[in-house]
């Protein structure tokens, strides 16, 4: 069994404020502070895949958990984020039901064609030691600043959901989902589960590799978890892992 570490304790840091819990995990863990979640209410600099700004007021929840294991390297990360995205999703369908959300490559969860939960990768080397950072941001409950244009919030469909209530889906859902992965060996298993929730599948779709912008139709995931997108009569296999070291 896949466990995540230390072992046979959890060890959770909750935390008014931060620039992002990410960054918060990678600072941590360059000064031999070891935990398995981190927490913030809020996120002042709270960041996406590219650097892109993600809102983070109070009534989200902003979660980042780290994985470190000696059978885990860099050739798993586009399988995990592709599991990322199956926890994230089985956690809201826990709270608001099935058959309501969608898929976004590689791994955005979308409400009624609006943004609910993004989900950022990071990868480190300290010490020559692996590391990788999974970070969940989920709108929870309505905040001061909404947005109706462009997000959704699980508070929509649930009204008495609670911040709480999604951390303990989401570290539950997280520590289940890594030990059917089993380094790979069911990855299947995601991938099916992930085909089945996106929106995009069959459709024109644009994606970078490299930086440069590539379009082309969406036809599957592979086994190592990297998007195929057809363009024209090519296939380009593009790795969904978003990773910054």
């Amino acid at each position: 069994m896949m466990t995540s570490w230390p072992p046979n304790k959890l060890l959770i840091k909750r935390l008014s404020s931060v620039n992002s819990t990410n960054e918060t995990a990678i600072n941590l863990l360059k000064n031999k502070k070891y935990f398995n979640w981190i927490i913030a209410d809020q996120q002042r600099d709270g960041r996406g895949r590219r650097g892109n700004i993600w809102s983070s007021p109070m009534g989200g929840l902003y979660a980042t958990t780290v994985i470190s294991d000696a059978k885990l390297d860099y050739s798993h990360v586009s399988q995990l984020s592709i599991l990322s995205a199956v926890v994230a999703a089985k956690t809201i369908e826990d709270i608001i039901g099935k058959n309501k959300i969608k898929l976004k490559w590689p791994n955005d969860v979308f409400l009624d064609e609006k943004k609910l939960c993004g989900i950022l990768l990071e990868s480190v080397y300290i010490e020559d030691k692996f590391y990788l950072i999974v970070g969940f941001g989920i709108n929870v409950r309505y905040t001061h600043d909404k947005n109706e244009a462009f997000f959704s919030y699980l508070q929509e469909v649930q009204k008495n959901v609670t911040v709480e209530e999604c951390l303990n889906k989401l570290i539950i859902n997280f520590n289940k989902m890594i030990n059917i992965w089993n380094y790979g060996e069911s990855f299947t298993y995601f991938k099916d589960y992930w085909l089945m929730l996106t929106r995009d599948h069959g459709r024109v779709i644009k994606a970078k590799k490299k930086n440069i912008i590539i379009e082309g139709v969406f036809e599957n995931i592979d086994d190592k978890g990297n998007l195929i997108l057809r363009v024209g009569s090519k296939k380009e296999i593009i790795n969904t892992g978003e990773i910054f070291s």
